[in-house]
Parts: C-alpha cells; structure tokens; sequence
C-alpha cells in the first residue's frame, strides 16, 4: 500500500473515496467497516479524527452512535457535510474545522467512549503523534478506546522490499505534485508505551502495510504473560512465510496425511475473562488459524482445540474421529471449569453430524450450543446473544469454495491418474491432464447449474459438454483418425464420470464421493473393455 498518494487525492474531494479505495485495493473499506460494525452502537460518543469526505462518520452515525467529526481541511469537509445530509444523519453528527492538535483544548476529559482516526497518523510528525495521543488519553472514559488504522513499513523483507517499490515511484510523483508527503508508521508500539497506552489488538492487511491498532490505557490492560496456568497461549492473526508455504501446500495437498496440526488445549483470543465464550474447534491448522482471522481483534473469546486427529471438524465429525468423547477430553484435561464461570460450549454446526451434544450435557454438565456455519458470522452471533439467523444456518458453497476445493481435490487425484501415466503412458500425459484440469474447474463452475443431486447424475452433461467441445476441436482444429475419435470420446467420457463421482465429496451439499465407488468401478471397467476391444473387432489400426 502506498496511501501517499492520497495527499494528492485530497485535493479533490469527490474522487477521494474512489482513489483511495484504490490505493488500498478496497481495505479500507473493510477497515472502515470493522470499526463501524463492531464499536459504533447506539449512543456511543465518538470523535473522529480526520474524517476527510465522511465515509467512517456516516457508517458510525447510521449505526447509533452520535459522532463528533473534525478535521484540518475546509473543502474535506464540505463533501462531508454533504454526505452526512444526504444520510439524513445531521442530528448525530458535529463536524468541525480543527487541526487535531486541538482537541485536548477544545474538549473537556472523558467525553468519549471511542476516538478514531484513519490514514491520519502517517500525516503527522513523531513529536506530534505523541502529543495527540497523550490528548486522547484525557479524552476517554475510563473504558473507552482508541482505534488508529494507518500505513505501516511491512516488518519482514520480502514484503517490505514489495512495499517500497510501489511505495517510492507514488512518493515523487505526489512530491512533485502537492510538495508534501506522508510517513508511513514505524515501532508505533513503542510509541504508545512511551504515552502508557498498549495495542489490545492489532489487524493487518495489505501484507502487513495497513494495520488497524485497537488501543486502551496501559493500566487497563492485563500482562500478556498474566495467562492461567491451564491456557495454551494467547492466539493472534499473523500472516507469515511460514503460514503462506502451508496454505499453499494445504491448497494443493490437503487431503494427503499427516495433517498440519495444532497443539490441543484452551487458547485465548483477545483478552477474555470468566464470563467469555468458549468457542471449540478441531486441532486442524488451517482451521485453527481461519478461525483466529474471523475473530482476532473483533471479540475475546476462549478457544478450546480438541483432538481431531488433524482434520477439520466437518469431515472428522462425519468420520468418528471429532466426538463427544475428544469435546469432554477436551474440556477435562484444560481444566475449563477453573477458567469460566459458565457451563457453556459453542461448536460448529458442521460437527454437529458426529457430535451428541446431549451426551456431553449428561456426563460433565456443561451445555452445548451450535453456532454459525462460517468463522466470520461468530462475532454478529455473539453479540445477538447466541442467536442465529437464518443466513447463518445455511451451507453454501459458492464459486470462490467450489474453485478452492477443486483445487484440493486435483492435487490428490493428480497424483493418482497423472504420476503413473507419466511414468508409464508419457505420451498421454499432458492430454489427460489438461482434460481433467478443465473438466474440473469446468465443473466447480456449472456445478449449481448442472442437473442431478448425485455427482454420478451430473457427469452425465458433464460429458456431453467435453464430448462436444472435442468435435469443435476435431472439425476446426486438429482432425483425427477414427481410432483416435473413438479412444478419446471414451477417455473424455471416462474422466467426466470420475471428475462428476469423485468431486461431490468436496461439496457440503451432496453425499461422499465413497457412495459411487461401486458404479465407477463399473463404468471404467464397461468403458475400458470397450476401449480395447471395439478397435480389435472392427479391424482398427
């Protein structure tokens, strides 16, 4: 990211928001709605510090909360005076003309319970950055908070070498323009300490090189090494090399053992106390770390990791191996009970098929409670008080999961078809698989709009689509013998059959892809004596 260049933005106001939206590839947007969705309620005093064309002060006021909006430049504001009038939101919103260094004068102490400033921070001086934060201090009730989401110099060298060279161009070319510049934060933590405030929080986008810092009095928060002795570790959303090779391992090879796992155990995300949710989950990694992304920053919760032989928790709990029994082992050898208060679990719906949540209500007294289909609906849910709507009840499997579980799927089965004909079948290699690689991803596409419930249905207009296209291939582009046409037409329907049978099992929606078997077996058999034994009695060469 490179939010420099909004000093030249700024210049124009009604292409700010467009601009800036592309700097930042659309995270600040979802930065500004974070903030908004999970601290702007109703009656919550908040003071925005540089609220530029009025986007974030909108989004809070829409949601109740009454907002006190400042900021240095007088045409900034017209545009957000504008759009605070077109919301109909007047009544919750004071905008003021004010440079921030102003606002321990112009306000009195403790007057707000939330203080935000967004890509504010790398406009100002260390000397001044200090002083405001000292200013907001005073500002804040005793539990209120700071958020400051900015540009940030990425920490590791791949990324920051990354960062500096979109960074430096934009730098000269908005010197050039507006003679001014922006610094992007360094050791802010630091920072803060120096003015006794402590990041509760942080989360980061951009590879690293946008962060959002959750902020409290340092005397308000506990120790990062005031843990019970019962708990792991504290969990937070990082984003690594290590953590971009496994992803990209888990992508290709997921369904190949062993199981990238977690160490099992009560972990806490954010800062929770005895009355806070205990979520549980399976030990697989990738599971463990989607869940910490859905949540870090947005609730503090317990998560207790049972033992799922390091498989994620809908297909263990299908398999057996995610059960009432590792959900109570869980709960006894983390002695739970001497960390919370309460007597209540929350676990994915999905397990729900192998896990007798009256079972653990009978043996250990400790109630079960089904929460969302996805990681990211947990925050809404909590905050409804263990309630779910219907949109979180329900499984979808939409594109962006179709392409990823193909994905998954291809790098199992690719070895298994593919690594024996390159040993044995050479020639055949790359025929086969750019079939089986089209034929997949053409499936993870259509696959709502192919007929039938059960992948064998499917494969059946699978077929006809791969059938199809190799006669336009035939007839326009390479003509082939006979004997060719009709070995091809049969590999082609051969491999429709096992991607439509084989595929299913990535889908939440359809049954194993173990209940075909038996037919697959059948019909490659059925097509593979055909294969051979047609060209033979006809007289083909």
């Amino acid at each position: 990211m490179a939010t420099v260049f909004m000093k030249w933005l700024e210049t124009s106001p009604k292409d700010y928001d467009r601009g800036i939206q592309l700097l930042t590839l659309g995270r600040i947007r979802r930065v500004k709605e974070r903030i908004a969705n999970t601290y702007a309620r109703q009656g919550v005093r908040v003071l925005e510090i540089g609220c530029g064309t009025g986007t974030l002060t909108a989004m809070m006021a829409a949601r109740g909360a009454e907002v006190t909006a400042i900021d240095a430049s007088p045409t900034m504001l017209e545009e957000a005076e504008r759009k605070i009038a077109a919301a109909g939101l007047e009544d919750r919103v004071t905008l003021e003309h004010m440079d921030a260094v102003l606002i321990g004068e112009r306000f009195p102490p403790a007057s707000f319970d939330l203080i935000v400033a967004t890509l504010v921070f790398s406009e100002l001086s260390r000397d001044e950055q200090r002083y405001i934060l000292e200013a907001c201090k005073t500002l804040l009730t005793p539990t209120g908070r700071i958020l400051i989401a900015d540009e940030v110099i990425p920490a590791r060298g791949l990324r920051r070498l990354l960062y500096y060279a979109v960074r430096l161009p934009l730098v000269l070319l908005t010197w050039l323009l507006t003679r001014t510049t922006t610094t992007a934060l360094s050791d802010f933590e630091s920072l803060l300490q120096e003015v006794d405030l402590q990041a509760d929080a942080t989360v980061a986008y951009l590879g690293g090189s946008l962060v959002l810092y959750n902020i409290i009095p340092a005397a308000a928060a506990p120790p990062e090494t005031a843990l019970p002795r019962t708990v792991v570790g504290r969990l937070h959303h990082r984003v690594t090399l290590r953590t971009l090779l496994l992803d990209l391992w888990l992508l290709l090879f997921r369904i190949i053992p062993p199981y990238p796992k977690v160490r099992t155990g009560l972990y806490m995300i954010g800062r929770p106390d005895s009355e806070s949710p205990v979520l549980v989950t399976g030990n697989f990694d990738l599971t463990v770390r989607r869940v910490v992304r859905a949540l870090d920053g947005k609730v503090n919760v317990w998560l207790l990791v049972a033992d799922s032989s390091g498989i994620n928790v809908w297909c263990a709990a299908g398999g057996g191996y995610f059960t009432a029994e590792k959900v109570i082992a869980a709960v006894k050898s983390s002695r739970l009970s001497e960390v919370v208060r309460h007597h209540a679990l929350i676990l994915p719906q999905l397990c729900a098929n192998g896990v007798d949540g009256w079972r653990i209500r009978r043996e250990i007294g400790w109630g079960v409670h089904w929460g969302p289909v996805r990681a990211e609906d947990i925050p809404a849910y909590l905050a409804a008080g263990r309630k779910k709507t219907d949109a979180m009840r329900w499984v979808r499997f939409p594109l962006k999961d179709r392409l990823e579980m193909v994905t998954v799927t291809l790098g199992f089965y690719g070895l298994l078809i593919l690594l024996p004909l390159l040993i044995f079948w050479r020639a055949m290699f790359w025929p086969v698989t750019l079939s089986l690689v089209g034929l997949s991803y053409f499936y993870a596409i259509a696959l709502p709009r192919l007929p039938g419930r059960d992948g064998l249905y499917k494969s059946i207009p699978l077929a006809g689509f791969a059938l199809a296209g190799f006669a336009l291939y035939t007839v326009f582009w390479n003509p082939l013998p006979p004997l060719d046409l009709f070995r091809w037409a049969l590999i082609l329907t051969g491999l429709s059959v096992f991607t439509g049978a084989e595929l299913q099992g990535m889908s939440p929606l359809m049954r194993g892809e173990q209940a075909n078997w038996g037919w697959e077996a059948l019909i490659g058999a059925t097509l593979l004596a055909i294969y051979w034994l047609v060209p033979l009695a006809l007289g083909w060469r």
